[in-house]
Formats: structure tokens, C-alpha cells, sequence
């Protein structure tokens, strides 16, 4: 009976679950029916019925007329029709009302013109390889039609323009991109070049000068400034072509034969305690600034995440020796107290990566009730397979399916099963309980489907076990084997 019972609870969450995935299905069905009507035209207000007594005037809707169809054959109608009116219209009508959500579709158009605006400039860094500047042009051309606020496309176009020998359109170009951008150190290097050519020294070397503040250790650059002080006839003094006010990279003074050079002694300026408390003076910290990076150097890798630890104000950590942060890192077993331990593992930095849940015991180990609580606990022992195991030792094979409910995940499941087979021989209550306990998890057949060739030869080989060991029935083991789809 209870068995009974239980299957007829399970088909009727089941069909709950399904109905709540049907209804999802068909509100979503339904609001892409109306965003797809507003942008062709057809948009018709869904308005509430009237509740008052007074009459409320509907607001007019505007319905088409039916044209008229000219048929093929018709060669007089075909004369007069007015294709360009025809377009126009077309055009007006795939615009639509303004609906309700227009501040959305005005964000999908504008993703939509990046995205496009992104694939012309795509073909011209094509083209550009290619040599063929024509084309790279009218490629960049259209990207700037589309997105106008993007430095790379008024840069990449200048490039071109500079090959071309087109000096002034390049000029242009790479001083609209810095308007956009006054760090683009590209966009510097190109309308110095082109400057160089015009003739237009002085400029050209106050671009280089931004380009070496921005980049100290661009040779390219430092390169062009000596020759262009070569040009001039100066390496660095002031003359009338070289630029006023910029500093010179290498500071170099005449000192006349018959003056002997003045000495002045500079005071040591204190520093303020506010300025001390910002450069970390006299305190054993790290104090970390900012970067700032023009976008062509940002690296393009996801962010690290780095874990803060909180240090009460005056407190800082403890020397420790180098012997027992080895062995803290080898699971030693000493009775050291946590301060040690925690002051051992901090000094000890990026070589050692050790959780502090694994140095619990399994006293301390508290059976979850619920996915959030495993997960936590789970993913605080990730790196130990010894420790999750352990984790799984505690709890009952029986609340497994109320404590996932419908939280499982595939590849939470793939860690379960090598977890389970890593220490097959240590679980007090039999392996085969926890293997029934997952196809008792809501949507495992799903999850069953997901499993790779290692986790299925995993369950194998655990099924293997359960025979010889725990003696576990041919019935069971072939039930398994259906519901794991092996």
C-alpha cells in the first residue's frame, strides 16, 4: 500500500510540475505573439472590460484597407504602379506603433545597430589585411552610419586614410577618435604620423610625448620622437618647431665654461597624516590603487574572484614558522588552535590552497535539510574528495530526495557519483542506498540522460561492487541499470 501511495504522489507532482511548465509555455507564447504584432503593425490594445457606468470613448484603431491585388498579366497597371511609394510605405508600416515597451525596443535596436555596426568592421579589419583600402573604407563608413560614439571605427578609417597618403581625412579621423577617447594610444600614433608628413612637427611630437605618458615603454613611439627631433635639428631643446611647454624625456643642461653650477637644497616637504594613511606609511599592509588602462590593453579574461578576509583593526598576524605551515598544508594533526592555523595558512599565501572546512572533523559535520545547506557545505570542501565523502557519510540515503527536491544539477550529480566511488568501502549504511536514493530525486530521469561515458562507467563499476559485496539482488541491479540508462 505504501508503495502505492507513493507512486500516486509522484504522478501527481509530476503532473503539477508539468502543468506549471505548460502555463509558463503559453505566457511566453503569448507575449511574443504581442511584441511580434506591435513591431509588424498589428498592434491591438488588450483593454480591460468597462466596471463603471459611465461610457468611455475607445480609442479609434486604425484598420487597413484590403489593397487590391494587380494581377500579373495587367502590363498597363504595372506601368503606372509606383515602386518607390510602395517601398516607403513598407518601410512605415515595419516600424509599427509605440508600444508600451518602447524603451525595450529601443535598446534591442540599438543592440542590433552595434551588432552590425561590429560586422562592417569586421570585413574592414578583412579588407585592411588584404590591402584593399577602398573597401576597408566603405566598411568603416557604414559602421559609423550605424554606431557613432565607437573610437576604434574613426581610428581604423584614419589608418586607412593614412595609407592612402589621404594626411588630411586621416588627421581627422584620429582626432575624432580622441574626442571619443583621449587615452586611444593608437589613434595618438596615427594623426602623429600623419601630422610628421604634413609637416606639422611641433604637433606631431606633442601626440608622441601623450602616447609615451600613456605608454612609457612604447619603442615605436620613443623611435619616431627622436626622429622627428632629428628633423628638427634639436634632440630636445626648444626651438621654433619644436612644441611648447612638453617636457623632454631626457633633461640635459649647458653649463658654461666660465659659471660654476649653483647648488640649491630642496626642504623635505612632510607628508601629511591623510597622505600617510593612503600610501600605507609605517603600517604592514599592502595598499592596492587602481590601474588605469586605455580599452586596447584591458585584458579580455573573466575577473578572478578573490576572497576578502575580514582582520580586526590592529591586529596583525602572527609570525609562524615555516615548519608548521608544512605541516598544517600535509593535514597535520597536531593540537595547534585555530588562530595558529588560520595565521599559518595566510602567511603561507597562493602556495597552499587549504579549505578551512576540510580541517574539521567529522564530529563538527551537520546533515543538511535542505539544497542551499548542501551546496554550501559542498562547495567549501571542493578540492578533497576524502572530505565530501565523509560529507555523504552523515547523511541518510532516505532524506536525499527531500533534501534535492529540484535543486539537482548535472554536474552536481557527476561529482556525487565519483565521490561515492572514490571511498566506495567506507559507507556504513551500503552503497546501493545511495544509488536508489538519486533516481528517487524529482526529474533524474532528465539528469540521467546528461550523464557522461565516465560517470556511467563509474556507476558500473559501483553496480559491480554492490553485487559482490553487499550482495544486492540481479532485479535491482538491472532496475538500476534502466533508470541510469546504461
Amino acid at each position: 500500500m505504501d508503495k502505492a501511495f507513493e507512486i500516486q504522489k509522484n504522478a501527481r507532482d509530476n503532473v503539477k510540475s508539468l502543468q506549471t511548465y505548460l502555463t509558463d509555455l503559453q505566457n511566453w507564447e503569448s507575449e511574443m505573439k504581442r511584441k511580434e504584432a506591435a513591431l509588424n503593425g498589428n498592434f491591438e490594445q488588450d483593454l480591460p472590460p468597462v466596471r463603471s457606468k459611465t461610457r468611455k470613448e475607445r480609442p479609434i484603431q486604425v484598420k487597413k484597407k484590403q489593397l487590391n491585388r494587380i494581377s500579373s498579366s495587367d502590363y498597363s497597371s504595372w506601368e503606372k504602379f509606383d515602386v518607390d511609394k510602395a517601398c516607403e510605405e513598407v518601410d512605415m508600416a515595419a516600424k509599427g506603433p509605440m508600444s508600451l515597451d518602447s524603451k525595450q525596443s529601443e535598446e534591442e535596436k540599438q543592440d542590433k545597430l552595434r551588432e552590425e555596426a561590429q560586422y562592417e568592421k569586421e570585413r574592414g579589419n578583412t579588407f585592411v589585411k588584404q590591402e584593399k583600402w577602398d573597401d576597408a573604407i566603405s566598411c568603416y563608413n557604414r559602421a559609423i552610419e550605424l554606431v557613432k560614439n565607437d573610437a576604434i571605427y574613426y581610428a581604423n578609417r584614419g589608418l586607412c586614410y593614412l595609407k592612402k597618403e589621404s594626411l588630411h581625412q586621416a588627421e581627422k579621423d584620429c582626432t575624432a577618435a580622441l574626442k571619443l577617447d583621449s587615452t586611444y594610444v593608437k589613434a595618438l600614433q596615427r594623426r602623429a604620423t600623419a601630422r610628421e608628413k604634413l609637416g606639422s612637427l611641433r604637433s606631431a611630437s606633442a601626440d608622441l610625448y601623450e602616447v609615451l605618458k600613456l605608454e612609457p615603454n612604447n619603442v615605436a613611439a620613443r623611435k619616431q620622437l627622436e626622429t622627428i627631433k632629428a628633423r628638427m635639428g634639436t634632440k630636445g631643446s626648444k626651438s621654433k618647431s619644436s612644441p611648447l611647454s612638453t617636457p623632454t624625456l631626457e633633461s640635459k643642461s649647458i653649463i658654461p665654461n666660465d659659471s660654476k653650477p649653483k647648488v640649491v637644497e630642496i626642504s623635505s616637504v612632510e607628508s601629511t597624516p591623510q597622505e600617510k594613511w593612503r600610501t600605507g606609511v609605517g603600517e604592514n599592509i599592502t595598499v592596492i590603487k587602481t590601474v588605469k588602462k586605455p580599452p586596447h590593453l584591458r585584458s579580455k579574461r573573466a575577473l578572478k574572484h578573490v576572497t576578502i578576509q575580514e582582520i580586526p583593526l590592529g591586529c596583525t598576524v602572527p609570525k609562524v614558522e615555516a615548519k608548521t605551515i608544512d605541516n598544517l598544508a600535509q593535514g597535520d594533526t597536531n593540537n595547534n588552535s585555530d588562530e595558529t592555523k588560520d595565521c599559518a595558512l595566510s602567511a603561507k599565501g597562493d602556495n597552499i590552497e587549504i579549505n578551512s572546512n576540510e580541517i574539521k572533523s567529522m564530529d563538527k559535520m551537520v546533515p543538511p535539510v535542505n539544497s542551499v545547506q548542501f551546496m554550501n557545505e559542498w562547495k567549501c570542501l571542493k578540492g578533497s574528495v576524502e572530505a565530501r565523502s565523509n560529507y555523504l557519510n552523515i547523511i541518510d540515503p532516505t532524506n536525499i530526495p527531500s533534501i534535492f527536491a529540484n535543486a539537482l544539477e548535472s554536474d552536481v550529480l557527476s561529482e556525487l557519483l565519483s565521490a561515492l566511488y572514490e571511498f566506495k568501502d567506507k559507507y556504513t549504511r551500503g552503497l546501493s542506498l545511495y544509488l536508489q536514493a538519486f533516481t528517487r530525486v524529482k526529474r533524474f530521469s532528465a539528469l540521467a540522460m546528461f550523464l557522461a561515458d565516465n560517470d556511467k562507467l563509474l556507476v558500473n563499476k559501483m553496480l559491480v561492487h554492490c553485487k559482490t559485496k553487499e550482495g544486492l539482488s540481479d532485479d535491482v541491479i538491472n532496475e538500476l541499470k534502466n533508470k541510469y540508462e546504461l
